[in-house]
């Protein structure tokens, strides 16, 4: 049995949104092949990249099987008048394509009817695939989709080329203007031309990596790889393991390398979190860590290429970075000039939901809850002290790097205003 690929090329897809993507389309194909008997004797893999999403199904039927049914028609008393069957039997007969005496009674629980045993013919699977493949394709969810050409025909990136084979055979479908053929494309820089894929399966797996364009498990592994070898350069140094943005590059790159930066360390005045928020958050960048844990003045960032030799890019990369601590550095030493706690005045130009007013009187809420819960424990009272401080650090400057850190960047704040915090994170 022949196998059966997809491949959808497209611009870049935002990384966040491939994995999901990548998993509705093996989804959708898996339903798609069972639901017209068509199913795969092996598993369905998918492969993706940041210019690409593709679905391999090994040993697919070149056609589908012949199916029997069994029709109902019209009741045996009205089919049959002195025992010759009449026009509503013949026009059954007809409409089953049968003759008339092949026809059967069967008795059901509304009493004895006609029927007729139909043999529906198998198609092919190229022709089944080239209809319903392009109604697959523009199902795929995405938070964000676009149109080009067709208003109907909706993807998140402009289509660029479409491969579809049963083996070496082009399956004729179309999507978006674009006619499916066997000619795919490799990395956008380091492969020049169209990349021919001979056939389904294990072929286009190796034509890609001919083409410097690598699989996910692939991908990781160079990656982790690149960063552990440019670690090295610095004695006792570690990068800090960080699994989601490693993710996160994996879908940035097709033939990933990483090189090793830095910056200056009068930047490590600054908080950690700031740090790794800038790097992390908005450059996609490795934070590297001594053995004790402790933040050292260097980067690793992870390029779509082969390296760096000369480094410019990596010149580059520290320029961004120099400039994306310095605004880091301005928000900070701008929030020391206000002590946390006159801040929570501030939040009463933040709306908190219309009917509920703002963050200020949400905050007064808070603690009055905690002074209740206070008087009920009979104990300390560390929270009703650093209840109004837990959300007045939306008011700071360092929370323009990311909001999802402002509890964090304001548990900084507070220790810098040697307030408590014992209890900022309960």
């Amino acid at each position: 049995m022949p196998d059966f690929l997809l491949e959808i090329g497209c611009e870049e897809i935002p990384a966040r949104m491939i994995d999901a993507a990548a998993l509705d389309l093996r989804e959708r194909v898996h339903k798609l092949l069972e639901r017209e008997r068509l199913s795969a004797a092996g598993a369905i893999a998918s492969l993706d990249s940041p210019r690409r999403l593709a679905v391999l199904a090994a040993g697919i039927p070149v056609a589908q099987p012949d199916v029997t049914e069994q029709v109902t028609g019209p009741s045996a008393h009205v089919a049959f008048k002195d025992g010759q069957p009449t026009s509503a039997a013949h026009a059954f007969a007809k409409k089953a394509g049968v003759h008339v005496s092949h026809l059967e009674r069967v008795t059901t629980p509304k009493g004895e009817y006609l029927a007729a045993k139909i043999t529906k013919k198998g198609r092919p699977a190229t022709e089944v695939l080239s209809e319903l493949l392009p109604k697959e394709i523009n199902a795929i969810y995405w938070p964000k989709n676009m149109y080009w050409r067709k208003p109907s025909e909706k993807f998140v990136r402009p289509v660029r080329w479409l491969v579809a084979l049963l083996d070496r055979e082009v399956i004729p479908l179309e999507f978006d203007g674009i006619r499916a053929g066997n000619q795919s494309r490799g990395h956008r820089i380091l492969a020049q031309g169209p990349v021919r894929i001979p056939s389904a399966g294990s072929s286009y797996v190796d034509a890609l990596r001919a083409a410097k364009v690598l699989g996910r498990g692939e991908r990781e592994h160079q990656i982790r790889k690149a960063l552990d070898a440019a670690t090295r350069k610095i004695p006792g140094a570690r990068w800090r393991e960080d699994k989601a943005l490693v993710d996160t590059v994996v879908n940035l790159t097709e033939f990933p390398s990483a090189i090793l930066g830095s910056f200056d360390r009068e930047f490590l005045e600054l908080p950690e979190e700031v740090l790794v928020t800038v790097m992390r958050d908005h450059q996609k960048y490795f934070a590297v860590e001594a053995a004790t844990g402790k933040l050292l003045p260097h980067f690793l960032a992870v390029l779509n290429t082969e390296g760096d030799p000369r480094g410019i890019i990596r010149h580059g990369h520290e320029r961004v970075l120099r400039a994306r601590f310095s605004d880091a550095r301005f928000f900070w030493q701008t929030d020391q000039k206000h002590p946390l706690r006159e801040r929570t005045a501030w939040l009463k130009n933040v709306t908190f939901q219309k009917d509920l007013g703002s963050y200020y009187e949400k905050t007064q809420r808070v603690i009055f809850d905690c002074n209740g819960a206070v008087e009920r424990w009979k104990g300390s009272d560390p929270e009703s002290s650093v209840s109004s401080l837990r959300i007045c650090d939306l008011k700071r400057n360092c929370h323009f790097l990311d909001f999802r850190r402002a509890g964090r960047l304001g548990k900084g704040k507070a220790h810098a205003d040697e307030q408590k915090t014992c209890a900022w994170f309960k």
